[in-house]
């Protein structure tokens, strides 16, 4: 093989390539250089820093200093990424922008309650810690649980002022008190409870807070480092913003970070909350011709199809604001400065999740020039159990024609106790979901320096080998409609999930490790992206140029204009599958859809004649990923620390071209190539413990 260019190799995060504020500039240089130097003798192809921590984003002598370094890293040829915080969540510029503007902090609507008699009144005084009442409401209950959403008293409008609620006798039923208040985001959150620091984050609805953030960040980067963006020589590739979000819920209780930005106070009631914004009221009766606050009270209780309507448009709405504010505009700034867009948000792994913290997922990414992930874990099995976060962010680069995927890569949650090989397997096993960027958190002596060159540069040979069109002929459903209309605030850590989410999440990991276990390549698709797709001759064709023969959903519940899309595409002939459930009835009342009675019989029904790669016999801990350039090429990965025999059949490919390859010992390796017909091939061979191995045309690795 050819050596490795450093475009191929990760990068290694390096927040403060400027160590001492007394050095003068020829000493700055000096000892950066030699880091440098360290690194790259380790296989790393550049660095991911930012200014330094000293005097946060306010010192021009730090910039200066920030933008040697990396005049420096560019001289020696590296690769830079800029980073876009001190510490994280991005947007806070290290608490310079919450203390521009006070009311640019995140906020959430409480909810705080009590069971009435029959004749019993309450009068209730503001909680300490939050801002105003929104609304208040008694509603007919039992045993807690309201039985009738006609509300038996309101109070409407904002108020500082005590709220008084009666439940009149002559209803004589027990009933629900339901205050809903305004609050801050702080305390119990991931604002507060992270390992980096505490301090108050902004509102990601409110585009003057994003504006506030591009003022005190992102403007002076452009100004002490644009010879080297787009206008320049081009070596910095990337703006890095890492893990933005709603303050969704109270999570980490117990987390509690060295440094305080900002006094929290862990007396405050944490009384049952969801995300809020500034416009957010506005904005919801605006869309939707109906006001908000009277139907607060279905963001927190009630099944009826009145309530999943309310949590449906609220949530689809917080997600559009989101994405507005943060992502597109962040995005737009950075393209209009030559800097493209990447990082990573949070909490990705779990679907259930994404309506709490982030939103849909599709909308917010597909924005980013580069869309991350965020990997703690470095056992490769304990990778492979979250390999929904690498596939889900790849099928959004794949949808929306990004070139590359990044993944902010660690063994955080292992304490950085994992060996070379869990290390580079865990790579691995990311690049076989979709990701081709690492920017490293890796200990600098994970593993001695000529294996950790070899790990790096194996990473590097193999998307070498492998870079081109991503090849997958099926489509998965992101079915984020189910968590936007049964989802419901609560107190609880990390939120609590209804049947129908649980339901949901377990049938759309099943899927998916229905898939991965057989080899097959997939993408996952959303509604929105799914509407500007069309059908020819049975295939889906996307906006991006990528074909699909068959489109598979996991038991969910359909909103209308999902159902409209589904029914346009069957109509047209493109092939869908979904398995039978107990809990929803509603797929199998679309005829568009051909409902199978397990996934057993859902993976038989698959085209698989039209599959560029596929087997039989499920193999779990065998991933592969498939390409197309100058022909197919197929990666595997073995997650598991022992040796799996794996027999795949092989679409569009010739039998005598083909070689079985390992890019860390660029030795080929025994392989059995049987042609089926004029079309496919089947391979047979072993993959060691944590092994990385591809099948290729031998003439890719001259």
């Amino acid at each position: 093989m050819k050596t490795v260019d450093n475009k191929y190799l990760p990068l290694k995060i390096t927040h403060e390539l400027v160590h001492n504020p007394n050095w003068t500039d020829e000493e700055l240089r000096a000892a950066v250089g030699q880091h440098l130097q360290y690194l790259a003798d380790r296989g790393f192809g550049g660095v991911v820093t930012n200014v330094s921590q000293r005097n946060y984003a306010t010192d021009p002598e730090e910039w200066r200093k920030m933008a040697l370094a990396i005049d420096t890293a560019c001289e020696m040829g590296l690769r830079v990424w800029l980073y876009d915080e001190k510490g994280y969540p991005s947007g806070g510029a290290g608490g310079l922008t919450v203390d521009a503007n006070p009311d640019f902090e995140a906020l959430g609507i409480a909810m705080l309650t009590r069971e009435l008699a029959p004749g019993e009144s309450i009068t209730q005084e503001l909680p300490r810690g939050h801002e105003c009442f929104l609304h208040a409401a008694v509603y007919p209950c039992k045993d807690g649980k309201i039985t009738d959403f006609s509300p038996l008293h309101m109070v409407f409008g904002k108020t500082t002022d005590p709220v008084t609620l009666d439940n009149d006798a002559e209803f004589n039923t027990p009933a629900l008190a339901c205050f809903f208040i305004k609050k801050r985001m702080y305390e119990g959150t991931h604002a507060q409870h992270n390992v980096c620091e505490a301090r108050r984050y902004i509102d990601v609805t409110n585009p003057d807070a994003i504006r506030e953030f591009i003022r005190n960040t992102y403007e002076p980067c452009y100004a002490y480092t644009k010879h080297h963006l787009a206008e320049g020589d081009g070596k910095i590739e990337a703006m890095f913003t890492d893990e933005p979000s709603f303050m969704g819920c109270y999570i980490n209780a117990g987390i509690y970070p060295s440094r305080v930005h900002d006094q929290y106070d862990d007396t405050l009631p944490l009384y049952p909350v969801v995300n809020f914004g500034r416009d957010v009221e506005n904005e919801f009766s605006a869309r939707y011709a109906y006001p908000l606050a009277p139907n607060l009270v279905y963001l927190f209780f009630g099944e009826s199809e009145n309530a999943k309507q309310v949590r449906y448009d609220y949530y689809r709405l917080l997600s559009d604001l989101y994405e507005q504010s943060y992502f597109a505009q962040l995005a737009n700034w950075c393209a209009a400065h030559g800097l493209p867009f990447s990082g990573h948000i949070l909490l990705e792994d779990d679907i259930r999740h994404h309506v709490m913290f982030e939103g849909n997922f599709f909308s917010l990414l597909r924005h980013m020039h580069t869309p991350g992930i965020d990997m703690l874990h470095s056992i490769p099995t304990k990778v492979l159990n979250d390999a929904f976060t690498p596939k889900l962010v790849s099928s959004i680069a794949h949808a929306y024609g990004r070139p590359h995927v990044m993944s902010e890569v660690s063994a955080h949650a292992q304490g950085g106790k994992v060996t070379p090989m869990q290390m580079y397997a865990s790579m691995s096993l990311q690049y076989a979901l979709g990701v081709d960027t690492f920017t490293s958190y890796y200990s600098e002596q994970q593993a001695e320096p000529a294996l950790y060159k070899q790990i790096n540069q194996a990473l590097g040979r193999a998307e070498m080998i492998m870079k081109g069109r991503h090849k997958a002929n099926v489509m998965l459903y992101y079915p984020i409609e189910t968590f936007q209309m049964h989802h419901k605030g609560s107190a609880v850590f990390y939120g609590e999930y209804c049947v129908e989410e649980n339901a949901c999440a377990e049938g759309l990991r099943s899927i998916f490790y229905g898939l991965l276990d057989r080899q097959i390549d997939f993408d996952f698709t959303d509604c929105e992206y799914l509407e500007k797709c069309r059908v020819q001759d049975g295939w889906l064709h996307t906006p991006a140029g990528h074909i699909y023969s068959a489109l598979v959903l996991p038991p969910m519940e359909l909103s209308d204009r999902a159902a409209a899309i589904l029914q346009k595409l069957a109509d047209d002939g493109l092939t869908i599958l979904s398995p039978q459930s107990n809990i929803f009835t509603a797929i199998s009342q679309h005829k568009f859809a051909t409902v199978t009675q397990n996934e057993a019989e859902l993976f038989e029904k698959l085209p698989t004649d039209t599959l560029p790669c596929f087997a039989q016999t499920p193999t779990h801990g065998v991933v592969c990923k498939c390409v197309l350039f100058r022909g197919l090429s197929f990666l595997f990965v073995n997650a598991e620390e022992f040796e799996q025999h794996v027999t795949v059949t092989l679409g569009a490919t010739k039998q005598e071209d083909l070689v079985l390859y390992d890019p860390f010992t660029e030795q080929i390796l025994p392989a059995t190539f049987t042609k089926l017909d004029d079309e496919h091939v089947q391979a047979t061979f072993a993959i060691g413990a944590l092994q990385t191995v591809i099948v290729t045309d031998k003439a890719k690795l001259q």
